[in-house]
C-alpha cells in the first residue's frame, strides 16, 4: 500500500473515533456502581428505566401553550400582568388551534409549589388523547442564566456551562457505564445514539454526543437523519472492494508496531489516550459489517408529515421511528436515543421552536407534530407491540435549552428568550401515577420561584437507570446547588425530577 493511501486510512480510522467506537475496553474502576452508603437512593431493578428516549426540543418551547397553561395568570384583566403568558397571543392562539382542531378546554393536570392549578396547554392536545401517558408525566420547573443558544443548548444537553472540557453527553454517560458493566462483551452497534437534524451549527446541539473526560469508546453514535442513507452506505467499505481483508491486516501491521514503540520491555505500556482511540476506532472499522446489521437504510427512510394544516419533510418523525426500532432491537437494543426535534416547519430563528416571530402557528405546528410521532411509538393500554416502546421499562424525557417570553417580542408576533422559567418533562420509566404532577412553580411575573437546575435533570436521568452519576468524569457535587454530598446531591435531584424522596 502507498503511503498516501495509507494515510487516507488512518484518517479514516480517525473519522470513525469521532463519530462512536464502542468496543469494550477494561479499565480498573466500574464507572456508574453505586458506592456503598448510597443504598437510598438505588432504584428496585422492577422500577428502573431500561432505556432512555430523550427529545430535545431545539429552540427553547414556550411552555405557556404547551405544558405550564395557568389559566388564572396573565389574563387581560389581571392588575398586575395584563395580557401575558398564554394571553400574550390569544387570538393568535386561537386561530392556530383552529387550524389543528383543538380548542382551549380546561386540561387541568396538577398544583404547582405556589398552589396554582397547572394544565397542559391547548397545543399539547395530542399529549392529553392519551390519558395512559399523562397520568405517567412529571413536568419540572427549571430556570437558569443563559439566553444565548450557543451556551444554553449544551447546557442543556451535559448539564454543565458551555466551556467545560470534562462536559459529557448524557449518552456518553450510559455508554460508558453499559460497556463497563461488561455485560455484552461481544456487541457490535452502540449503546447510545444521537440523531441530529438542520439548525445553526454554532449552537452546539452536537453536544449531545459530547464524551467529555471519558474514552473515545464511551462517545455515542452521532447521524445527521436528513443524511443517514449515505452514513449507513459507508458502513459497507464498498471502496475497499476486494483488498478489504488485506486493508485491515496491514493497517493492524501497523497498529501493532506502533502499539509495541508504546510498550517498555517487561514493564507494560505507557498510557496514550489518543493511541487507544485509534485503536478502538480501527477495531470497529472492522466490525462494520456488524453494525451494518442493526443500522439498515429503512431506519432513516425521508418521510412526510402533516399538522395544524401544514406540510413538510418530517426529520422528527424519522428519527422517533429511528429511535423505536434501536430501542426495541430484539438482538442488541440501544439504551439510550436523543433525537432534536427542529420542526417540521423552519421558524425564523433558524430552529424548530426558536419562535422569534409568529409563535403561536409556528410552535402549534412543530410540538403537535411532535407529539403525533411520539405517541405513536407508545405502547397503549393493552397494546403489546414488541417493536414500540413501553412506559413500563422506558424513560421518555422532554427537554430545551430555556423557555420563551411571557410578554410578546417588541414589535412582533413572536417570544424572545427566557431562561428565567421553563419546564422539562419525564415520562414513563421510574414515574408512575404516584409520582405524576409538577415539581415547583412559575409565577404570574412568568419567573420560576422554586426550580431546578439542568445539571440536576442530568443526575436524575442517571440514577432513573441505575447509574450513579458521580465520579471524576461524571458529575460533581457543585453541580447540584444547596447541597454537601454526593449522596444529597442525589436525593435532591431523585425527589424533584422522580418524585422518589430518599
Amino acid at each position: 500500500m502507498r503511503r498516501r493511501t495509507f494515510l487516507a486510512a488512518a484518517g479514516a480510522a480517525g473519522a470513525a473515533a469521532l463519530v462512536g467506537p464502542w468496543v469494550r475496553r477494561s479499565r480498573a474502576a466500574t464507572f456508574g456502581v453505586f458506592p456503598a452508603g448510597s443504598q437510598s437512593v438505588v432504584l428496585p431493578e422492577a422500577v428502573r428505566a431500561r432505556r432512555v428516549l430523550e427529545v430535545f426540543l431545539y429552540g427553547g418551547l414556550s411552555c405557556w401553550e404547551t405544558l405550564y397553561f395557568v389559566r388564572a395568570y396573565g389574563t387581560p384583566g389581571d392588575p398586575a400582568y395584563p395580557s401575558s403568558q398564554y394571553y400574550a397571543f390569544a387570538a393568535d392562539n386561537a386561530a392556530a388551534l383552529a387550524s389543528c382542531g383543538a380548542d382551549d378546554r380546561e386540561r387541568p393536570f396538577a398544583g404547582d409549589a405556589l398552589g396554582a392549578t397547572v394544565e397542559l396547554g391547548p397545543f399539547a392536545a395530542k399529549l392529553w388523547d392519551r390519558s395512559d401517558i399523562v397520568a405517567r408525566t412529571r413536568l419540572v420547573v427549571q430556570r437558569h442564566a443563559l439566553a444565548p443558544h450557543e451556551a444554553a443548548v449544551p447546557q442543556a444537553l451535559t448539564g454543565r456551562p458551555v466551556g467545560q472540557p470534562g462536559a459529557a453527553g448524557l449518552g456518553a454517560h450510559v455508554q460508558r457505564a453499559r460497556l463497563d458493566a461488561g455485560l455484552t462483551p461481544d456487541r457490535a452497534s452502540p449503546h447510545a445514539y444521537v440523531f441530529a437534524t438542520g439548525g445553526v451549527s454554532s449552537d452546539n446541539v452536537a453536544a449531545a454526543a459530547a464524551s467529555g473526560d471519558h474514552p473515545g469508546v464511551a462517545r455515542p453514535l452521532l447521524i445527521k437523519t436528513d443524511g443517514a442513507a449515505g452514513f449507513t452506505r459507508l458502513l459497507d467499505r464498498a471502496v475497499l472492494g476486494a483488498d478489504r481483508a488485506g486493508h485491515d491486516a496491514l493497517v493492524a501491521a501497523y497498529a501493532d508496531q506502533y502499539a509495541a514503540r508504546l510498550t517498555w520491555p517487561g514493564g507494560g505500556r505507557v498510557r496514550s489516550r489518543k493511541a487507544d482511540d485509534a485503536a478502538i476506532a480501527f477495531a470497529t472499522q472492522r466490525r462494520a459489517g456488524a453494525i451494518r446489521g442493526v443500522l439498515r437504510d429503512e431506519l432513516f427512510a425521508p418521510q412526510t408529515g402533516t399538522a395544524c394544516g401544514r406540510t413538510g419533510p418530517d426529520a422528527p418523525l424519522v428519527g422517533l421511528t429511528a429511535a423505536r426500532l434501536l430501542l426495541t432491537h430484539p438482538t442488541e437494543p440501544a439504551s439510550y436515543v436523543c433525537v432534536s426535534d427542529n420542526g417540521l416547519v423552519g421558524v425564523v430563528g433558524g430552529s424548530g421552536y426558536d419562535t422569534h416571530k409568529s409563535n403561536a402557528r409556528d410552535t402549534a405546528a412543530n410540538f403537535d407534530n411532535l407529539l403525533t410521532g411520539l405517541v405513536a411509538i407508545i405502547n397503549a393500554p393493552g397494546e403489546a407491540d414488541p417493536t414500540k416502546l413501553s412506559l413500563d421499562d422506558t424513560l421518555i424525557i422532554l427537554n430545551t435549552e430555556f423557555g420563551r417570553t411571557p410578554l410578546a417580542q417588541q414589535g412582533t408576533d413572536g417570544r424572545n428568550h427566557h431562561p428565567g422559567g421553563y419546564v422539562t418533562a419525564f415520562i414513563g420509566g421510574p414515574i408512575t401515577s404516584a409520582q405524576r404532577g409538577v415539581w415547583g412553580a412559575i409565577g404570574r411575573d412568568g419567573l420560576a420561584s422554586q426550580f431546578a437546575t439542568p445539571g440536576e435533570n442530568r443526575i436524575a436521568a442517571l440514577l432513573a437507570l441505575g447509574i450513579w452519576p458521580f465520579a471524576a468524569e461524571g458529575y460533581n457535587v457543585s453541580d447540584v446547588p444547596g447541597v454537601s454530598s454526593e449522596l444529597a446531591a442525589a436525593q435532591q435531584a431523585m425527589a424533584r425530577f422522580l418524585g422518589r424522596p430518599a
